[in-house]
């Protein structure tokens, strides 16, 4: 993914997100989106063992983006959660791999000028998360 034309690539390790956990600051992936910065941070980070995002703001560049990271969710480990495209031709995709207690969460979203793709390692179920968020 990296390596498409405009594709900018930040990984987060264990120690970072312990950090920012601690320090009650949440986790900060781009411009718009801080998650675990609440009361409940701390013990929600925790779960996390990386976080990678690959950000594409590169129009030419969005269709490769997009047909890349569906080729990587073909395989029959993935577990969608979430597959939606909206009427302005918005997608969200949500998909969950699970070894054990080990979880792999990959979210892309993609709209005509920007793409993202977030991949969350660890123990964090993203299955268990959105069941929690609809009660």
């Amino acid at each position: 993914m990296a390596k498409i034309k405009g594709v900018d690539y930040t990984h987060v390790d264990k120690e970072t997100i312990k950090l920012s956990a601690k320090q009650g600051k949440g986790l900060q992936l781009g411009e718009m989106v801080n998650i675990g910065s609440d009361a409940d941070g701390e013990e929600f980070l925790n779960q996390f063992d990386d976080v990678k995002v690959f950000k594409c703001e590169d129009k030419g560049s969005i269709k490769k983006f997009l047909k890349t990271a569906q080729k990587l969710l073909e395989g029959k480990e993935w577990e969608p959660l979430i597959d939606t495209k909206g009427d302005d031709g918005e997608i969200l995709k949500i998909y969950l791999s699970k070894n054990g207690e080990h979880s792999t969460n990959v979210i892309l979203a993609v709209e005509d000028e920007e793409a993202n793709l977030v991949v969350i390692n660890g123990s964090f179920d993203m299955a268990k998360q959105l069941q929690g968020g609809m009660k």
